[in-house]
């Protein structure tokens, strides 16, 4: 929307006003902010309702010679509510996050609940040697340490790029 289709006279004739039924500035600038807030909000989730809905944890996978490290961000859960497994090539990582709040004063009493579940599969590029997975819980932060089996670290080779 511009200046333009504010002021009630056209461009190329003689500054005269428009007939008032014809046309409506305010309803141009309705329309122009409804449109606005129609965008705004789109594909916008709201922070309380975006946790009962179901959320998605980050992981971030590495790879150097020995191992796969996998480190997935779980904040505010449990080690209890944290489930890792790992079967023919795919790891999963399964959690259900459960806050409960209660205030109780003199005059007031609010509690609030918030609940989401998540799953994250990932299939490995390579072999890993199962018994020998390791995972640790700290500060939110869920490190998985995958020693790939010796057949799959050898496997590795350096393919030459040529130019065409």
């Amino acid at each position: 929307m511009s200046i333009r289709d504010l002021v009630p006279w056209s461009r190329g004739k003689s500054p005269s006003l428009a007939p008032r039924e014809s046309y409506d500035p305010f309803v141009s600038l309705r329309d122009e902010m409804n449109r606005l807030f129609d965008n705004f909000h789109n594909g916008f989730e709201l922070a309380p309702f975006a946790e009962s809905s179901g959320w998605m944890p980050r992981v971030n996978v590495t790879e150097n010679d020995k191992a796969i490290l996998v480190s997935a961000e779980l904040p505010g859960m449990e080690e209890k509510d944290i489930d890792v497994s790992y079967e023919h090539g795919m790891l999963t990582i399964k959690g259900e996050k459960k806050q409960e709040h209660e205030e109780k004063g003199k005059n007031f009493y609010r509690s609030e609940r918030s609940f989401g579940s998540f799953q994250r599969s990932i299939e490995l590029p390579c072999e890993v040697e199962e018994g020998k997975i390791e995972a640790q819980y700290k500060k939110g932060v869920l490190n998985l340490t995958l020693p790939k089996t010796k057949e799959s670290i050898g496997k590795s080779r350096k393919i030459p790029v040529k130019t065409a």
